[in-house]
Order: C-alpha cells, then sequence, then structure tokens
C-alpha cells in the first residue's frame, strides 16, 4: 500500500501505477504521484515525459527524491523497459557509425620550407660554460659602461688619468677582443699574407683557469700588446667552436692541450712554434721578439707586375 504525505490513499489501480513508476523512475512516492497526475495517471506518458525532459537518459538517481525515498546511483530505467514502453532505445534512430578514413592534416611543400640557418660563430666572450659571463653587461646595448659614467665620473681612477680598475670577476678575466682579430681563419691568413704579419692563434678552454689566467694577466700586458700590434695578428677562439674544432683537427690532433697559443706563418700555414697551459706575458714577449724583427714575406705580394712591352720606335728614314 502507498501512503502519500498529505494526500488522500490512492486506489488500488493508481497504487500499482505508482508502484511501477517509483521502479522505473528510482523515486518516491510523492514524486511519483504528482507526476503521474500531471500526466493523467498514464504510466508510458509519464515515463516519455520524464526522460525526455532529462535528456534521454536517466543519470544520477539522487534528484528525483525531494529528500525522501530513491536516491542513488543508477537505478533507471534499461534498454528492455523503454522497448516495453513504447519502443525507446530499439536503436532505429541512431547514426552509422563514422567510416575510418586518413588524411594529411597540414600539407607542407618540402621545397618550400625555409632554408636552415647555421648558427653564428660562437663569440670568445659568450661561451655558455664560461664561468665568469656578466650577463647584465652582455645584455646591455652600451656593454656595461653606463656604471662608469654615471654620478659625473668617467669611470673608477679616470679622473685621475689612471687606467680603468675592473669591478668584478667578468671584466678580470675579460677575453681581450678590442685587440683580436675579427674575421674567419683563412680571412686572418690572407690579412697576415698582405700586411707581411705573424698569426698568433689563441685556442681556449672555458673550463679551464688558465685560460681565464691568459685573459687577465697575459693580453692585458700593455708591453706584450705594443709587439702583438706591431708585428702578429691575435685570433682567439674556444677549442669546441667550429673554428676552433678545425683548427684543432689541423694543427694540435692528440697533443690538444688547452689554453694553446700557436705562431703561425701566414703564408705557408705552418705551425712555427706553440706553447700549451699559462705563459706569462714576459715569457711569451721574449720568444715573439725574435720573429718580430723577421716578418714573413709573400713573394707573390712584394713582386711587382711585369711591365708592358712598349711598341718599337720607327725606323728612320735612310
Amino acid at each position: 500500500t502507498v501512503k502519500r504525505r498529505g494526500h488522500q490513499m490512492a486506489d488500488p489501480t493508481q497504487q500499482e501505477v505508482i508502484l511501477q513508476f517509483m521502479s522505473l523512475a528510482s523515486c518516491d512516492a510523492d514524486f511519483a504521484t504528482s507526476f503521474l497526475e500531471a500526466n493523467g495517471w498514464n504510466l508510458e506518458l509519464a515515463v516519455q515525459s520524464l526522460y525526455g525532459d532529462a535528456g534521454g537518459a536517466a543519470a544520477g538517481g539522487g534528484g528525483f527524491g525531494g529528500g525522501g525515498g530513491g536516491g542513488g546511483g543508477g537505478a533507471g530505467l534499461g534498454a528492455g523497459d523503454l522497448a516495453a514502453l513504447g519502443g525507446f532505445g530499439d536503436g532505429d534512430d541512431v547514426r552509422a557509425p563514422m567510416a575510418q578514413f586518413s588524411d594529411t592534416l597540414v600539407g607542407v611543400d618540402p621545397a618550400a620550407r625555409p632554408a636552415h640557418r647555421r648558427p653564428p660563430p660562437q663569440s670568445a666572450a659568450n661561451h655558455p660554460l664560461e664561468a665568469f659571463r656578466d650577463f647584465r653587461t652582455e645584455g646591455s646595448p652600451s656593454g656595461g659602461d653606463d656604471d662608469d659614467t654615471a654620478a659625473g665620473g668617467g669611470g673608477d681612477g679616470a679622473i685621475f688619468g689612471l687606467p680603468k680598475r675592473a669591478k668584478n670577476l667578468s671584466e678580470i678575466y675579460r677575453p681581450p677582443t678590442e685587440i683580436c682579430f675579427v674575421g674567419s681563419f683563412e680571412e686572418l691568413r690572407l690579412t697576415g699574407r698582405q700586411q707581411s704579419r705573424w698569426l698568433l692563434v689563441n685556442i681556449q678552454s672555458p673550463t679551464e683557469f688558465a685560460s681565464q689566467q691568459l685573459n687577465a694577466d697575459t693580453w692585458t700586458d700593455e708591453g706584450l700588446r705594443a709587439v702583438l700590434g706591431s708585428s702578429f695578428l691575435l685570433w682567439q677562439r674556444y677549442f669546441d667552436s667550429e673554428e676552433g674544432a678545425t683548427y684543432c683537427r689541423h694543427y694540435l690532433r692528440e697533443d690538444a692541450t688547452f689554453p694553446h697559443i700557436g705562431l703561425l706563418d701566414p703564408v705557408t700555414g705552418q705551425l712555427v712554434k706553440s706553447w700549451h697551459g699559462f705563459t706569462a706575458a714576459e715569457r711569451l714577449m721574449d720568444k715573439l721578439m725574435d720573429y718580430a724583427d723577421r716578418p714573413p714575406k709573400d713573394i707573390s705580394w712584394d713582386e711587382p707586375s711585369p711591365a708592358a712591352p712598349q711598341p718599337a720606335a720607327p725606323a728612320a728614314p735612310a
């Protein structure tokens, strides 16, 4: 017997319909009675109206009760129940599955692809493993000189005519870019031949402190710089850069100890003398002075071009 709160007792026929609706919709008696009354006690119409409003699916199960009985999780209409109530779920209105196919999402013509650009040669001043890099200075358009001229000064000691004093490790161990030749190794040899100057190649390793010592102590020596400026071209690269690796394959081979300083003849390309590890400025300058007095000569650049033959003078009349 179905008891309803606040309502009169239903007749046996309505009670049977209420029980069927409660079983199908998983709801309590009050909800079932009110829903059936709204649909004229027609069970099939009530079920169709209920699941039609819910989107055709008995989801959740607990929202029908209003606090009473059936909650829970999902006792709803099965495929057999829907078929018995008027043909729901028989599959007549279900579309056929889409046929499988394969296609290209984005068609790219290999000829239209942009050409792969080779990365620029690695500078001796910005190696990723360099221990004393100053990223703030590298990112400054002025190269970090703004701090030297701030507050009315021209740098540490500049107002007294003294050399600028380094403020951090990146300046102390900075590569000597201002005295290094800028260009490839082939351009270095060509310039050396044209100017009759020896080539001084410095191959460094960013993980060897002796390389940093060369930058801080050797290449900053004023006397050595004067000698280099008159008779030598300094070319500095890291051993793992593209040009540095090429030099190592041709000149060092198995004797690859860094840092390396090599003296080359620009005409023949011969490695005349080499130093490995840290080399003091006095020792290096003493050896370089022997070569500064006899610069390399390229006959092909010194020989004058042959003069054009002069036309013969006309013979005097007899």
